[in-house]
């Protein structure tokens, strides 16, 4: 006869890749009433089963099989946003440095068990993290609806109670805020929470994310580097990212390689060393870029982790290192795993050509031209487009590459990576006297549209502006500093004209929908996003929020 506990409407996951494993968890949680628990021996079927199934409760082993371990795994759940935010998932391990290294992470699990574990282990913390969500039930469906507002009213309800659950409120209300680009009421927050509890890490984080949010860079990197050089933070792998992003916000991204470098040091998943691996390309040391990327190869390889773009960085690091020979044997290995994949195969098809043309084989390097020029439609502001146009500058057609790399620019002429690899390829290839001309004049082209379509608008031309910065996102759709213009030239006229146009509004939640793609968690599209909420309560007649 099944147990009824608290916990019997629970639904489990358990992930282990030893079967009597499996069947000791699945024993344990049938000893707390948690009757319905599927079983996956790896990460791939398990993450099958996460796709199809909606489960309350994940238990993972860390050390989970060759391909790749638990922590890489939950990492991979949370960046593919594939967890319910009220699945709790606990790491199942028996290194008992794992809180070191959970610590470290980016993402934390909900809670750990190290082996030996009991009934008693799991249900003591099911038990206590089930009641911290109770308790903070109200601020998860409001996000769950991205009811960022919401989120922060129920913060501040939790907090007027004065339970034991203050502490989590703050850290919640602190990051809602943050997301509504509310940059000082922010920091007070962090404040309020340093005040309580000195050196509290997340605090100071949260504080250094504010002052990078609101442009205050050197700020933010300093109160990031406090953490760093503190005994309690010095592993806090956020705050290198904080210092990295600051550093190359000021135009320093050589300084932001080394400190990217450091934070592998500390975590050396295939995450980090990937970060480390696209910096050092970008940055020109090859040595590094193909270090870094043979370690992501090898620690993600056959994983669902693993990524086409890690194989195709790989080998363009060899091409340009002159190991044309090696470069192809990785790009064929990655056509068996990727052959599906469009994307995979157009990039791939550029490299090779580079690669043939190292090689003195003019004839395949022709073919394989034809081929990646054929699944080329338009020049965009990324890696396919830059391959191809290295190809051809190195195969001596001048005019096609550099009418390429042109559009690369004008495709998003505000991207500081995509013009320090454009620099990268004008120099490998012989073109270095092209770098300041051809950048600086593709994005002067695009920088004169948006100043035309600005000038419009102060000249009071309303629909005049919106149609020519309109004109410019639709040569360009995926230009961010174009888009970014768009949304706000759209706000303003509906300011201007004190009329909430829905066809407009739908066009400003399209741009900015936009560029949440194309810059995830970006703090610029944080900003416009405010901007259009405020907007809108103001024409609403709910006044401007704070």
């Amino acid at each position: 006869m099944a147990i009824v506990t608290p916990y019997s409407h629970l639904t489990a996951l358990i992930v282990d890749d030893m079967s009597t494993q499996q069947t000791t968890l699945r024993g344990q949680l049938n000893q707390i009433g948690i009757g319905k628990a599927d079983v996956a021996a790896n990460a791939e079927d398990a993450t099958r089963l996460i796709r199809s199934r909606r489960y309350n409760l994940i238990l993972c082993d860390f050390n989970l099989n060759h391909k790749s371990d638990g922590q890489q795994w939950f990492e991979y759940l949370r960046d593919q946003n594939l967890l319910p935010a009220d699945c709790l998932f606990f790491m199942v391990t028996a290194e008992s440095a794992y809180a070191q290294v959970a610590a470290a992470t980016e993402h934390h699990p909900d809670a750990y068990l190290l082996k030996p574990i009991t009934a008693s282990d799991i249900e003591d913390r099911l038990k206590s993290q089930l009641e911290k969500r109770e308790a903070l039930l109200p601020i998860h469906q409001c996000l769950s609806k991205e009811d960022l507002t919401g989120a922060v009213a129920a913060c501040d309800r939790i907090l007027a109670q004065r339970s034991r659950w203050a502490m989590a409120a703050l850290q919640a209300k602190g990051k809602a805020l943050l997301q509504l680009g509310r940059h000082e009421d922010a920091k007070q927050v962090y404040r309020m929470a340093l005040e309580h509890r000195p050196g509290l890490i997340w605090a100071q984080l949260g504080l250094a994310r504010a002052h990078k949010a609101a442009g205050q860079f050197e700020e933010a990197r300093q109160i990031a580097q406090e953490i760093i050089h503190s005994p309690e933070g010095e592993k806090n792998v956020a705050a290198y990212d904080v210092v990295a992003e600051a550093l190359e916000a000021q135009g320093d991204p050589s300084g932001a390689l080394w400190v990217l470098r450091d934070a592998a040091a500390v975590v050396p998943s295939a995450r980090r060393q990937r970060l480390v691996g696209e910096s050092a390309y970008r940055n020109g040391d090859l040595d590094t870029a193909k270090e870094c990327m043979q370690k992501v190869a090898k620690a993600t390889k056959g994983s669902v982790i693993a990524q086409p773009q890690d194989t195709l960085l790989l080998a363009q690091a060899l091409v340009d290192k002159g190991e044309a020979a090696d470069a192809l044997k990785v790009l064929s290995e990655g056509d068996s795993t990727y052959r599906t994949n469009p994307a995979f195969g157009s990039v791939s098809m550029a490299i090779q050509t580079q690669a043939h043309i190292r090689n003195g084989n003019a004839i395949e390097a022709e073919k394989t031209m034809r081929r990646a020029r054929e699944t080329l439609r338009k020049g965009k502001a990324d890696f396919a487009t830059i391959a191809l146009a290295k190809a051809e500058l190195m195969a001596g057609n001048e005019e096609a590459g550099l009418k390429l790399l042109e559009s690369a620019v004008s495709a998003d002429h505000e991207n500081p990576r995509v013009k320090q690899m454009i620099g990268n390829a004008l120099r490998d290839t012989g073109h270095e006297d092209k770098v300041e001309q051809l950048i600086a004049g593709a994005a002067a082209a695009l920088e004169n549209k948006v100043k035309d379509a600005r000038k419009l608008l102060r000249d009071s031309q309303v629909d005049e502006a919106v149609l020519a910065i309109e004109e410019a996102v639709k040569d360009y759709p995926e230009n961010t500093g174009v888009l970014l213009q768009a949304a706000q030239i759209n706000c303003m006229a509906l300011r201007l004209k004190k009329e909430l146009n829905p066809a407009r509004v739908d066009k400003v939640r399209l741009y900015l929908s936009r560029l949440e793609k194309l810059m995830p968690a970006n703090d610029r599209v944080t900003m416009m996003r405010r901007y259009f909420r405020e907007t809108v309560s103001a024409l609403e007649g709910g006044g401007l929020p704070r």
